[in-house]
């Protein structure tokens, strides 16, 4: 029987739309003449999505403002508690690990970041957000499914990654160039029947070998995969059990194993706060600090972090004044980036709650789509022109 690569996915799953489940290895180092074939760069670009929409105020907080204690009577979090960054402006005390990247010079927070138009419906503002689309306009690809048109051959399914168990349109192109992976159980058990049961079918194709060699290979103990594990002493770090966490030290361990992908992509959702907004946000964002923290050590560890750009953002902030319980949809917020070559720690002025839109809201200074420019020009090394962004790069992020 004759088969290809994508037969072979298609196998266990779909790509770029579909889900497939994450092995636990995925530390597999393919042949080197194939590894050049699907190498798409020497930097790494990992997304965190914020779903439900942040509340940026009580993230990275303007604690020296007394507007933000008249406006939050009932939520505000107390001077005494926040972490202190510079300018009167301070991090939740949930984010202790954040606090500390940015003192050791990788993390900058880019300030009321947002776009024209506002619109504070979670699913379009997310399909903004992911097509990096205006507001009025609609497109059918991301803008990272984008730049994977521009950089991966035809038969590429592995220029992105989304681990998580939403598909995601941000990888969205015109060809199919990312796996969706969910849970590494159920994935090992089905490329181990695979192996058992179609190793004959899949020696005999080049392109098929090389995916069964990154996703069966841990299976037989093949002395190269031990080298690589070795090498990237995928133990030697520990991770909380939330789901981020051990979302991220997967991808910790496919980066370290050299899988031949630019972009991860993955997401932490309950950041609708309406109501129970203290509690809920306070677990929220200790999840998210501890899940980084972790896996910006075992990079640094590993040598790599110099080579991995982190984006932490949501699809909208949340009102300045609170509700009572909790805080509704709003407009600009704080953007985290974590990596090697951080120029600056804080990008953009303090929130400036003296003048709020006519909603209430804050106004936007830096368009997202700069963001977006900014990481895939110097740090993907891509002209963000080919991937229909035109906005201005932001010149201090990177050194």
């Amino acid at each position: 029987m004759k088969t290809n690569r994508r037969d072979f996915l298609k196998l266990v799953g779909t790509t770029s739309g579909g889900f497939l489940f994450l092995p636990k290895f995925l530390s597999a180092m393919p042949s080197q003449e194939l590894f050049q074939q699907y190498q798409a760069g020497g930097n790494t670009l990992v997304v965190i999505q914020l779903n439900g929409g942040n509340d940026g105020l009580n993230t990275f907080i303007p604690y020296d403002n007394p507007l933000y204690y008249d406006y939050r009577k009932n939520i505000a979090v107390p001077k005494d508690e926040v972490l202190k960054s510079v300018n009167g402006m301070g991090f939740h005390p949930s984010i202790k690990g954040l606090s500390e990247i940015q003192q050791a010079g990788n993390l900058s927070v880019l300030q009321n970041v947002g776009y024209p138009n506002p619109n504070r419906s979670h699913f379009r503002s997310i399909e903004i957000w992911q097509t990096a689309s205006g507001s009025n306009e609609n497109l059918n690809t991301g803008w990272l499914g984008r730049y994977l048109d521009s950089q991966c051959t035809h038969e590429d399914a592995l220029g992105a990654l989304n681990i998580d168990n939403l598909d995601n349109l941000s990888l969205r192109g015109t060809l199919p160039h990312s796996i969706s992976i969910q849970d590494p159980v159920k994935f090992e058990q089905q490329i181990k029947s695979l192996s058992d049961n179609h190793s004959d079918a899949l020696a005999s194709n080049n392109n098929l070998d090389f995916v069964r060699k990154l996703m069966v290979s841990s299976f037989d103990g093949a002395d190269e995969i031990k080298k690589v594990l070795e090498k990237t002493k995928t133990d030697t770090e520990t991770y909380p059990r939330y789901p981020l966490a051990q979302n991220l030290k997967s991808i910790a361990r496919m980066i370290k194993g050299n899988l031949p992908t630019s972009v991860y992509y993955t997401g932490q959702g309950g950041f609708d706060t309406h109501a129970g907004q203290i509690g809920k946000h306070k677990s929220l964002l200790n999840e998210l600090s501890e899940s980084v923290k972790a896996f910006y050590d075992d990079l640094k560890t590993s040598g790599l972090i110099n080579n991995v750009t982190v984006l932490v953002f949501s699809e909208f902030g949340r009102r300045v004044h609170d509700n009572g319980q909790g805080t509704d949809h709003g407009t600009a917020a704080p953007v985290f980036v974590i990596g090697g070559g951080i120029q600056s720690n804080i990008i953009g002025r303090n929130p400036d709650l003296s003048n709020l839109d006519g909603n209430g809201d804050l106004h936007y200074e830096t368009d997202f789509r700069s963001v977006y420019a900014t990481i895939l020009k110097k740090r993907l090394h891509f002209d963000p022109l080919k991937a229909g962004i035109k906005q201005e790069i932001i010149k201090n992020l990177f050194a």
